[in-house]
């Protein structure tokens, strides 16, 4: 059923939206790629099972683990690979960023070995029926944890003294400083943020196939990414919209084709909006702040 590839895009979606946000906090405020962001999003995983088989703690208690460790992780990126990097080492962080998310997916395989590492039991999907429309409480569970992170997400960056010192370093570092921020803790904040959206969209990826990981943190690293870039670079409502999007053209892909060409379709959407639309669907964050 259509209606029903659709739903299961958008849970697919919602994910990949946790993700770009992060890659798109990062690069609207220093125009910089955190590569290593893919392999956070993976630990997270990994660590959230781990809370819930070893330690067993509640589902809830995973996730704020979750959160935490990979906001940890986030701060430690920003310290090693940008926070002395001059501006015009623009490759520096990228290169680095890239070596310490070989050291993650390296210490996630001395802890938790290379094989997957499946959910444990005492997390059950149950199955609603709506309108003809079967929805796992795993998926309203994943909709609903991504949608109000994106809701608060934006009402910080919109409502909040914390947000506005964040769009004025995204639009100009050394006014923002003339203004009184201090742009050392509102990058420090930013990655925190976006390091703690990925462990969480993780831990949900991991309960909606069953499984951690190590591969994950490449491969949906890599089209969130391409959803960064489809949205518009530095802006965050893109990232959310065009996560959603993308999920939804993979899962009717895979749905009405196959699973090789669902593979291609972030990155043919991606490809048609650089031909058509260089500056993504929702325009870049200097395009925004222009207008």
């Amino acid at each position: 059923m259509f209606l029903q590839q659709v739903v299961n895009g958008i849970m697919l979606g919602s994910m990949y939206s946790l993700v770009a946000i992060g890659y798109t906090l990062v690069f609207g405020l220093l125009s910089l790629l955190n590569l290593a962001h893919g392999d956070v999003f993976m630990i997270g995983a990994f660590f959230g099972l781990f809370l819930l088989m070893a330690l067993g703690l509640p589902l809830w208690a995973a996730f704020v683990g979750s959160l935490v460790l990979a906001g940890v992780l986030g701060l430690v990126v920003e310290l090693l690979c940008f926070r002395r990097v001059k501006p015009e080492y623009h490759f520096a962080p990228a290169l680095s960023t890239v070596a310490l998310g070989m050291v993650i997916v390296e210490m996630t395989r001395r802890v938790w070995g290379t094989q997957p590492l499946s959910i444990p039991k005492t997390v059950e999907a149950v199955n609603f029926s709506i309108g003809g429309l079967l929805i796992s409480s795993i998926q309203l569970l994943i909709f609903g944890i991504a949608i109000v992170l994106m809701i608060c997400l934006e009402l910080l960056l919109q409502r909040t003294r914390i947000g506005s010192a964040l769009r004025a370093v995204a639009e100009h570092v050394t006014t923002a400083k003339l203004l009184g921020v201090n742009v050392s803790r509102t990058i420090i904040f930013a990655f925190f943020v976006s390091s703690a959206l990925a462990g969480i969209a993780g831990l949900l990826l991991a309960l909606r196939l069953g499984v951690a990981d190590q591969n994950v943190g490449l491969s949906y690293g890599l089209k969130a990414l391409a959803v960064m870039v489809i949205g518009g670079l530095g802006n965050v409502r893109g990232a959310m919209v065009c996560g959603i999007i993308a999920g939804v053209a993979e899962v009717l892909a895979q749905a009405y084709t196959s699973a090789a060409i669902a593979n291609l379709a972030v990155w043919a959407i991606l490809i048609v909006v650089l031909i058509f639309r260089p500056q993504g669907l929702f325009g870049t964050r200097l395009q925004t702040e222009r207008a």
